[in-house]
């Protein structure tokens, strides 16, 4: 083996993917509730049944009969093993489609679990829904993480070996490929892209909804079908690492693979990421960058703090152009529906221009959200008033007529995500906005918020949440710097005639 090749591959062993092994494993379940389990190459295999299989098929098995119950007749029951089998294969979504339809199958029986028939009283058949993750409670979930995970193609001429692969319930959530320091990190981010390719292992990526590349110094993330230029940085936007870096990395100077793993992979953070943070945009499946992902934080920190009537804080979100807004209140819809289901939220996206109410309503459509578009001022009420959509679309204009009327609605569970907030929202229309739904939570999202004592953004929606500027995106280069040279102009001057 030439001299070179050898060395690379025991720097990517010894210096990045054992360090990496290490550190998942220290998360263990000991340490951390619902922390991970290695679990070897050998094991793997005998439980996928065969090298192109990629479910761990035993530990789904088990965990379908640990954590799903169907209630009939005050009396809780196990389903049926015929039921448990099936879940197992359904969940194997063929990749007739392509790799990011059978994904987006998988991702929704995964949310949302699947409906199967049990047999119950005196031969009553009755539907119950199974679950593969237990989202509310996730300590009763199994994490796994193992190495060396070799997948065989179609044509077993294209076989690959992901050098990490964790499951949640057997089933494979992440892939990991490590490189050595001395070689660019986007040779790993090209490996992983390679392999998703259908001569190669899609069958391993239909499942993932994280994907890495490492070289130690230097990490990438992504989700499956994500082009090259779009594989994005972490950058931790909060105390979170604080802690665990002492805890989890010892022995060795910390380095930028560990902060990564961790934000990414930590088993809070990972039911997060994969349960309110990814996302299908028109057959295009995404993952949140870390101002959507922080952004979004702070929102539901700050939506739940409330004031002596028991109205919700809003405030400003300040992203700049091309950081991504619209998928931003896509997920932050996401979340509220889901994370305050309790209350029955009801989430109002405004804007200002009928094209820009066109762009939002077809993003969130696309995401299947569904949102409604409301027609005039009378339909945006009673869209509200008798709870017909859980998320509505409306330009502002639209509460010059709904003002007029006597209905209002003083719910303080309705979310008011306002989009190019530094516009008309000063005058008239904002203020009929506010008397329609006096007691909402308003939040504004803007890329230039206004500072002037007249018109200032902050003083109408709330404090400032979150921001992300036009310097931060340069930074991450998701932004192209724009660079203005002035142009010296030759004159002459005929001194004569002057």
């Amino acid at each position: 083996m030439n001299n070179e090749i050898h060395q690379d591959i025991y720097l990517e062993d010894n210096i990045s993917k054992i360090p990496a092994i290490e550190l998942l494993s220290s998360i263990s379940a000991e340490r951390v509730p619902g922390g991970y389990t290695y679990i070897t190459p050998e094991d793997c295999k005998l439980q996928r049944g065969s090298e192109y299989n990629v479910i761990l098929k035993d530990a789904l098995r088990g965990q379908l009969r640990k954590i799903n119950r169907y209630s009939y007749g005050g009396v809780e029951n196990e389903f049926s093993a015929n039921n448990i089998e099936r879940a197992i294969e359904d969940l194997d979504v063929p990749l007739t489609d392509g790799l990011i339809c059978s994904s987006e199958k998988i991702y929704d029986m995964l949310l949302l679990g699947k409906s199967y028939t049990e047999t119950v009283g005196e031969g009553k058949m009755q539907s119950f829904n199974l679950k593969y993750i237990d989202w509310k409670n996730p300590e009763n979930n199994i994490l796994q993480v193992t190495k060396e995970f070799y997948v065989e193609s179609k044509d077993k001429l294209h076989d690959a070996r992901p050098d990490i692969v964790l499951f949640i319930n057997g089933i494979p959530f992440a892939v990991i490929e490590c490189k050595a320091p001395t070689l660019n990190v986007d040779l790993a981010v090209e490996q992983n892209i390679r392999n998703q390719q259908s001569e190669y292992i899609p069958q391993l990526f239909k499942f993932v909804q994280i994907i890495i590349a490492t070289n130690k110094n230097s990490v990438k993330y992504a989700t499956t079908g994500t082009p090259k230029k779009f594989w994005n940085v972490w950058k931790e936007d909060s105390s979170f690492l604080s802690d665990k870096l002492e805890r989890f990395v010892s022995g060795r100077i910390e380095t930028e693979q560990d902060k990564t793993l961790l934000s990414l992979l930590y088993p809070s953070r990972v039911f997060e990421l994969i349960k309110y943070f990814v996302l299908y945009d028109a057959k295009v499946k995404k993952i949140a960058r870390y101002q959507q992902y922080f952004a979004i934080q702070k929102i539901l920190k700050t939506i739940k703090q409330k004031d002596d009537n028991g109205n919700r804080q809003g405030g400003v979100i300040w992203h700049t152009q091309g950081s991504g807004k619209s998928l931003t209140m896509v997920m932050l819809a996401k979340f509220i529906l889901l994370e305050l289901e309790d209350c029955h939220p009801r989430v109002v996206v405004v804007t200002d221009r009928k094209e820009l109410d066109r762009q939002i309503t077809d993003t969130f459509t696309h995401t299947h959200l569904l949102p409604v578009k409301a027609t005039s001022g009378r339909n945006l009420v009673e869209l509200i008033s008798k709870k017909k959509a859980d998320v509505i679309t409306t330009i502002i204009n639209k509460f010059n007529t709904a003002e007029r009327l006597e209905e209002k609605d003083f719910s303080k569970d309705i979310f008011l995500l306002v989009d190019e907030s530094h516009r008309s929202n000063y005058g008239l229309l904002a203020t009929k906005m506010r008397s329609v739904f006096p007691n909402a939570c308003y939040i504004g999202f803007t890329g230039t918020p206004l500072m002037k004592k007249e018109k200032n953004t902050m003083a109408k929606f709330g404090p400032l949440i979150h921001k992300y500027t036009i310097q931060d995106g340069v930074n991450d280069k998701a932004i192209v710097p724009l660079i203005y040279e002035g142009r010296f102009v030759e004159q002459n001057v005929d001194e004569e005639n002057i």
